[in-house]
């Protein structure tokens, strides 16, 4: 991909940036095939998207290459290089073999009968919980980044508190981007939200936070898969989901949690929880637990992807 333009420094040094990610990503595929040639494997996989070093080596040494492509990549500004097309050209190259995580995502980049779907695998069947008596705030579980809509959910959080003023909003996660987490802070303070929103950093406790929230609220755009959706899934949690991309495949087949688009939408959806009380939606919700240990378990992404191995290796062989 290209390396990022967020700056006027940034936009006068791309040249010698792009030049520099090329050069080193020859000197990595160089030294990729001399371990291949070393170890000797059926299958080279790549487990990311926006890397391209695993398939250049399989295709120069003709072997099966899997590629896990599990980001929207421009639409989160990740632009492969040169173009999206060249990008497409090399999903479709006769030794590989594309996995999406998503059918959305399958169709984002149009892919073709040497890919397949295959749903992440988020926890073992077993890691399922559900309380019931759960307590009075929403959560959003996550990266703080632009792209993950955070700013977009305290706002609408601001509206819902005007209405309603004994709930909370806790924030879970860190950053990088220590401006970006500024200006969430900033933007808290201008709503007169310092006590109702609590930014509570890193979490080792993620499956008992949700587990007691009255809901998950996924406000990016462009949500590759959604893990965390399904993570709240297993632990018995409501999500409120932006209508879009990953987070509406999940919920959206079969009535999974609620959607909402735009603005006052999130906001009326919040009210109508609070309103009609969290115990209305536990039937809701124990239907999406008892979907997640079944598309989403570790146990059937393992089993999932080892077949689609056998049947690379299988046809390779023929």
């Amino acid at each position: 991909i290209y390396p990022p333009i967020r700056t006027i420094r940034n936009r006068i040094s791309l040249i010698p940036r792009l030049l520099r990610t090329l050069y080193f990503n020859y000197k990595a595929i160089k030294k990729v095939i001399n371990y291949i040639q070393e170890v000797k494997p059926d299958i080279i996989h790549t487990n990311t998207g926006p890397i391209d070093v695993g398939f250049k080596a399989a295709k120069k040494l003709e072997i099966p290459h899997v590629w896990h492509i599990r980001e929207y990549m421009d639409l989160i500004g990740m632009h492969p290089f040169p173009t999206k097309h060249n990008f497409i050209i090399k999903l479709r190259k006769d030794n590989n073999y594309p996995i999406a995580i998503t059918k959305g995502m399958f169709d984002y980049f149009n892919m073709k009968n040497n890919a397949t779907v295959i749903y992440d695998g988020v926890l073992k069947k077993s890691s399922t919980a559900f309380v019931s008596k759960k307590e009075n705030y929403f959560l959003f579980a996550g990266r703080l980044e632009e792209n993950k809509g955070i700013a977009n959910l305290i706002r609408a959080f601001s509206d819902f508190t005007k209405n309603i003023t004994d709930y909370k909003l806790y924030i879970a996660g860190d950053t990088r981007n220590l401006s970006y987490k500024q200006e969430l802070v900033s933007l808290v303070k201008a709503h007169n939200l310092g006590e109702s929103v609590v930014f509570l950093g890193m979490r080792d406790d993620i499956c008992d936070l949700m587990a007691h929230a009255i809901a998950l609220v996924v406000p990016s755009l462009y949500e590759g898969f959604g893990f965390i959706t399904v993570e709240a899934m297993f632990n018995g949690c409501l999500v409120i989901g932006n209508n879009s991309a990953g987070t509406k495949e999940i919920l959206e087949a079969e009535n999974l949690g609620l959607l909402y688009s735009g603005h006052d939408s999130l906001v009326l959806v919040m009210q109508t929880v609070v309103e009609k009380g969290i115990a209305s939606y536990f039937p809701m919700i124990m239907k999406a637990q008892e979907r997640a240990t079944a598309l989403y378990s570790q146990e059937q992404h393992v089993d999932a992807v080892y077949t689609f191995y056998k049947d690379i290796v299988d046809n390779e062989k023929n």
